[in-house]
């Protein structure tokens, strides 16, 4: 009986220790890959914030969307490090590189000499540039302990929660570039290549509506909310002269983005509790 009672209590430790090993940290790679992907839209939202108070924009809800995304960034990336500790060498790396710029980033933001837009645009890039390597970098290292373990199947679910979270940093992104193609044209500078990042970010957000919704792992719920996204791209088809004509009102184009992200936000974490 003692020796019964051993072999379970040894089973149940092997077991824990698993699972352990097959997570990020004390977090599910699904998690961590959800809270990675976030980063990803927050560097575009705080300098969305940032260049919609240039073109005159202001208000309390202006204000606490940026400070509430800077607060956001901080605490998800401390997460993220803390969990980081049984991780690659990459995850670890790509953690503190994407420290290093957000340091930059925050900086300069709350400077005496605040970035002009060029500034802006740059830091914010590459900033995002950080946060979608560290994203990879977990979603690699989850492949390979999900398949060392023979857990290959649920590495689905990591790609489509990248995928899915992928969009909530398009949209802001696609309410950044509107309205950096706005500035632009208001002093009479070059706008072409900011105009034209609008297009081609509209087609990515809507080719990738596709995707997931003939995703495998979705339920009724993802769906509904997937449908409630296609609602929203066929206001802006309904308005598609104006809006690649940079014609529709900023206020209109940040509350379409905001919607746009908070139901990605919802249908990311859907996927990642599957």
């Amino acid at each position: 009986m003692k020796k019964l009672t051993y072999l379970l209590l040894l089973l149940l430790s092997s077991l824990s220790i698993n699972a352990q090993e097959l997570g990020y940290g004390d977090i599910s790679y699904e998690k961590a890959t959800n809270i990675s992907g976030k980063q990803r839209m927050l560097s575009q939202r705080i300098a969305k914030v940032f260049l919609l108070q240039k073109a005159g924009a202001s208000g309390s809800d202006l204000s606490r969307e940026l400070t509430s995304s800077i607060q956001l960034f901080k605490r998800n990336l401390s997460i993220l490090e803390t969990n980081s500790k049984r991780s690659s060498y990459k995850v670890k790396s790509s953690i503190r590189k994407e420290k290093e710029q957000w340091e930059l980033f925050e900086t300069k933001l709350k400077g005496f000499d605040k970035p002009n837009v060029d500034e802006v645009m740059s830091l914010s890039n590459e900033l995002l540039k950080r946060a979608h390597a560290l994203v990879l970098a977990i979603e690699e290292e989850s492949k390979y302990k999900k398949e060392y373990s023979n857990n290959g199947n649920d590495q689905l679910k990591v790609e489509i929660v990248n995928i899915s979270g992928k969009q909530r940093m398009l949209s802001q992104r696609l309410c950044l570039y509107y309205t950096a193609c706005r500035l632009y044209k208001k002093n009479r500078k070059n706008s072409q290549n900011l105009c034209y990042e609008v297009n081609k970010i509209f087609k990515e957000m809507n080719d990738s509506l596709n995707t997931l919704l003939i995703c495998d792992l979705n339920s009724f719920e993802i769906e509904e909310n997937i449908g409630k996204v296609l609602s929203i791209f066929e206001e802006i088809e309904a308005n598609e002269k104006d809006f690649f004509d940079n014609k529709l009102p900023l206020g209109r184009i940040k509350s379409i983005t905001n919607n746009i992200t908070s139901l990605y936000n919802i249908i990311t974490g859907q996927y990642a509790s599957l």
